[in-house]
């Protein structure tokens, strides 16, 4: 592990994992009718305080600048933090795609409660943070690591805001579900409320 990358073009960079997820995301969407498509980038940033919005545009700049140094940073095979972040990127992979297919398939208007739902609110998110750091630990900058881990923590603000959003469409039925499911995974279930239907796991990205 090293604080600092040392940037480099070649073909076995970190881009490698990013490119993965981008064709698996892009591909899932694509079969999203435009319906299920609008209400999965439902964006609640309108729900949002002036000082919210400024931290996630800061979370987003960090998130794209990360990548961007991740495509110059190579891979350090053979490592054993390559071959964790190998571990969580397929767990991870697996939970983003695994969830898109099970929203794609829920009929709009019901709420998306099975599939990975069942042990997550949020398992879009949980799978994307899964990823991003698994990359970052392939490349075995902590730098990246570091980044990834704030972002993670900005981004928790965006999805209280989905959350108040759920509550304004639903009410209190999804009170409920959130006293059955966690909000990320394997966590204290906090009070509050959410909507699975409306996670906007992946708006923004």
């Amino acid at each position: 592990m090293t604080v600092l990358p040392e940037f480099q073009i070649g073909l076995l960079n970190g881009w490698l994992a990013i490119l993965l997820y981008t064709v698996g995301l892009v591909l899932s969407v694509l079969a999203f009718s435009n319906d299920a498509r609008d209400r999965l980038f439902e964006d609640p940033k309108f729900s949002m305080s002036s000082g919210i919005k400024i931290l996630r545009a800061m979370g987003q700049i960090g998130l794209i600048t990360c990548i961007v140094m991740m495509v110059f940073t190579p891979l350090r095979f053979g490592t054993l933090g390559f071959v964790i972040g190998v571990l969580l990127y397929i767990g991870g992979y697996i939970m983003v795609i695994g969830s898109l297919n099970t929203f794609r398939t829920t009929p709009v208007g019901q709420p998306v409660v099975s599939g990975f739902y069942r042990w997550s609110r949020n398992p879009q998110w949980v799978g994307l943070a899964l990823i991003m750091f698994a990359a970052a630990l392939m490349t075995g900058i902590l730098l990246y690591m570091g980044i990834i881990l704030c972002v993670a923590l900005i981004y928790h603000q965006q999805i209280l805001g989905e959350e108040k959003l759920c509550l304004a469409h639903y009410g209190d039925s999804y009170r409920e579900y959130m006293t059955k499911v966690p909000r990320y995974l394997f966590l204290h279930r906090v009070r509050g409320t959410s909507c699975p239907e409306k996670s906007n796991d992946l708006a923004n990205r």
